[in-house]
């Protein structure tokens, strides 16, 4: 492009701004205008309101003072008394008059009147309340109104109220729309289009230039929504967000594409302010439009063709560095800002030395290219040290200027810093591994391996261990590392016991809060382990509330750990918080199953030892007992006749006692065995089994058993069911003192299970006892018949059965047994 065209192109620029300023300069005019004239209707509205609302609360004896109207009247609007004020405001001709308020009101009035007036009694007061009323002279007022109810001890006896004439303000009111007149003819004759709408953005007015760049009379405008009659689609959202701070008191400038009413499409330059109403509430807004196209179109075609050399300007929002064989000369804010050093600082390094030389290779590769004439840029992407110690990640884009013999005489870098965007990825694809990785595992180690794994490739880390909590023992055991607390045969060497509380990871448990330690040599927290490292982060793995380990990660160079890295491990901690603690459920419930296993084999071992020993006691005590009944049997037969009477009771009372014993063991025996026997299970018809129990009791005549419903047919062991109702069944006749004694059998039928009940109207059982009858060896009543064992063996058949069994009974009215069995 010749010097000519440009100079052309620099000329139409020039002419554009002049045009800008100048509408702006205008709007700014009009502006100021408006304000002056707000501003004095403000002034005016202020010394207004100052007037009328002055106000003396000061009662009886004072208050033919006041400076406003002031009238007491009783509850049906009679006036009582009023002072001076009142009597010139409501026309009357002296303070004593015989007249009621309403007949003041404007009878359109009559009904808001009323509604006040019951608002009044109810909350005592009502203030600022406007009503049209008719003086007595016939005068038509707006008056203000703050009234109260005066009480004499407690009850309402009347009203007392201040009124003001606020008519005046209609008067500023319309003082307020002859200025707006004057305003308004004045825009009207403005060169810039001009548009006044409400808060809906429907137009109220526009004046004659807007007509002429819109194409629309004024007719077609008025009434019309402007954010939807001109902008393009893809501006409309722009007005929308304009008119919203507009409606927050904001004024703004933006530019928009519209189409004309004759279809074309033009550029508008649009400044706006809000409108106020007297009161300062916005009522809408007026806009001022600059028709920018031809300037616009002129601006884009510079751009267009000075685009090569308008890389650093279009490219501001991004780090920018010039440089000559590498020395950094000129660099802007954004990568001063974004490495932390000052423009001057920057201009003492050269580009390498803000570098990592691993990274140095790469560049250098494309510079030699670039240097051969062979490319005319290249992107990289690498890192950059910061002022602070820290680095940062990003995308490099270098470009060449050439003289005109096509030497490089500088390089332009655009720098892109792309950490958060790096650390994003990165962390996705970690997570990603590591979800996949502990997929279906279920062994804490296997999951704490495959942890450290991929944060410490995360982490670029040379260190990086998993501790689990042991809240038992209150400490911290470390169960995977990764570098070099690793052995030949991938085992941890001095594996690491810390207690909980202390040093960093301890310290991190007790308060479940991440840490970074920029630091480790200023911490006095800090373990060394297997050697000094200068970085530390501490991640708690919190399950349920509670810290159950910890994600502990270490680095040599300080100030390497970020917040991002924090978020990141806090992250995958939250992930794998659930399996790990599944995991460690899992391995808990594996050792207590291995303990359960050694118990109950212990129990079977202990149980066949205890009911092999139950025989053999009840054998061993049953041989020397029946010696003892036949030596006492030959006793008396071999001295028949020599014993008295009290000798032959004792040696009744004897044998009495060794029936007694021998039943005892036999129940021992029998208790001992319920639940060690492996019968096969049979359909019981337990109508069938009572009556053959019927058949083997003893039942007296003066006892009748009953059977109130049909029983079920249950599965079972037959010989232990039979126990237990013949327990049951027994202890009702045996322990039954009446005369006409009564054993009732019953069943109800429950969803899952059988409830049944065996009533008697026997002696009964005191409650305190309730609780102690199915313990062993517990008997309420010293007999031969009784051992105390029978209601235990009907609670261990009851327990063996799955079931339950309770007692009801009250002393001499008799007892009722309640159980159930499962149904089959």
């Amino acid at each position: 492009m010749s010097q000519e065209q440009l100079d052309i192109l620099q000329r139409a620029l020039a002419r554009e701004r002049a045009a800008r300023k100048q509408a702006e300069k205008i709007l700014e005019e009009k502006s100021a205008e408006l304000y002056q004239v707000n501003k004095k209707l403000e002034e005016s509205h202020t010394e207004l309101m100052s007037l009328y609302d002055k106000t003396n609360s000061q009662l009886q004896g004072v208050f033919e003072n006041i400076v406003d109207a002031y009238v007491i009247m009783d509850l049906w609007g009679n006036i009582l008394k009023m002072n001076d004020a009142a009597v010139k405001l409501l026309g009357f001709n002296d303070v004593k008059t015989n007249s009621n308020l309403m007949e003041l009101v404007d009878p359109k009035e009559i009904e808001k009147v009323a509604t006040s007036f019951k608002t009044l009694m109810e909350k005592g007061v009502i203030t600022n309340f406007k009503v049209k009323i008719v003086t007595k002279t016939g005068e038509k007022k707006l008056a203000h109104i703050n009234a109260s109810v005066i009480y004499e001890k407690g009850i309402a006896v009347g009203a007392q109220g201040i009124v003001r004439d606020i008519t005046v303000e209609s008067d500023y009111q319309k003082s307020i729309e002859a200025e707006r007149q004057k305003y308004m003819s004045i825009i009207d004759n403005m060169n810039l289009g001009l548009v006044e709408v409400n808060n809906e953005d429907e137009i109220q007015f526009v004046n004659q230039q807007f007509t002429e760049i819109s194409g629309y009379s004024k007719d077609e405008l008025i009434g019309q929504v402007g954010g939807q009659l001109f902008p393009v689609d893809k501006d409309k959202d722009i007005i929308v967000l304009e008119n919203e701070k507009r409606l927050k008191g904001k004024s703004n400038s933006y530019e928009i594409e519209v189409n004309t009413k004759s279809g074309e499409k033009r550029f508008w330059l649009i400044s706006g302010a809000p409108n106020y109403d007297i009161s300062g509430n916005v009522t809408g807004s007026i806009g001022i439009h600059l028709d920018i196209t031809d300037a616009k179109r002129n601006t884009e075609l510079i751009q267009e063709q000075k685009r090569e050399l308008d890389v650093i300007i279009n490219n501001s929002s991004i780090g920018i560095v010039l440089t000559q064989y590498g020395d950094i000369l000129k660099t802007n804010a954004t990568f001063q800002d974004l490495l932390g050093y000052s423009e001057s600082q920057l201009n003492e390094f050269s580009i390498k030395d803000l570098s990592f030389e691993e990274d140095y290779p790469e560049s250098k590769y494309y510079i030699d290219k670039m240097n051969l004439g062979e490319i005319d840029n290249f992107t990289v992407n690498k890192r950059y040290k910061k002022r602070n110690g820290s680095v940062i990640w990003a995308k490099t884009n270098v470009n060449a200027v050439r003289d005109n013999d096509g030497n490089i005489k500088f390089q332009v870098a655009l720098i892109e810093d792309i950490t958060s965007e790096r650390e994003r990825t990165l962390i996705i694809d970690m997570i990603n591994n590591l979800t996949k990785s502990i997929l279906g595992k279920t062994d804490v180690n296997e999951i704490a391996w495959e942890i450290v794994n991929n944060i410490a490739e995360y982490l670029d880390s040379e260190d990086c261990v998993i501790y689990l909590v042991d809240h038992n023992n209150n400490t911290l055991e470390q169960i995977a590392v990764y570098g070099e607390k690793l052995d030949e045969d991938n085992k941890i060497r001095n594996k690491l016991t810390v207690p909980i509380g202390e040093g960093i990871v301890g310290s991190v448990v007790k308060s479940g809060i991440s840490e970074i330690i920029k630091n480790t040599s200023k911490d006095k927290r800090y373990i060394v382990d297997d050697k000094q490292r200068f970085s530390e982060i501490t991640v708690p793995i919190i399950s349920e509330g509670r810290v159950i380990g910890v994600i502990d990660s270490e680095h040599k160079d300080k100030n390497y750990y970020t917040q991002e890295h924090a978020k990141a491990l806090e992250s995958v901690a939250s992930l794998v918080a659930i399996q790990l603690r599944t995991a460690i459920n899992i391995r808990e419930r594996k050792k207590a199953e291995s303990k359960n296993e050694h118990l109950l084999l212990e129990l079977a071992k202990s149980n066949d030892e205890l009911q092999e020993y139950a025989h053999i006691v009840s054998h061993d005590l049953k041989s020397p007992l029946r010696s003892i009944e036949a030596l006492v049997s030959w006793i008396k037969a071999d001295n028949s006749g020599k014993f008295d009477d009290v000798s032959l009771q004792n040696f009744d009372l004897i044998a009495t006692t060794l029936e007694k014993m021998e039943q005892l063991i036999s129940d021992i025996l029998t208790y001992s065995s319920i639940g060690s026997e492996t019968q096969e299970e049979q359909e019981v018809d337990l109508n069938v089994l009572i009556d053959e129990l019927k058949q083997i009791l003893y039942v007296p005549d003066h006892v009748s058993i009953n059977v109130l419903n049909t029983l079920p047919t249950v599965k079972g062991d037959k010989t232990k069911l039979q126990q237990l109702f013949q327990n049951l069944i027994s202890n009702a006749i045996k322990f039954n003192d009446k005369d006409s004694g009564v054993v009732n059998i019953n069943v109800e039928e429950k969803k899952s299970f059988y409830q049944f009940s065996i009533q008697d109207n026997g002696v009964g059982i005191d409650k305190k006892y309730h609780d102690k009858i199915f313990k062993i060896f517990h008997s309420l009543n010293s007999s031969k018949e009784s051992t105390g064992i029978g209601l235990s063996i009907v609670k261990k058949i009851i327990d063996l059965f799955k079931g339950e069994i309770w007692i009801e009974s009250e002393k001499g009215k008799g007892t009722t047994f309640h159980f159930t069995l499962k149904k089959s």
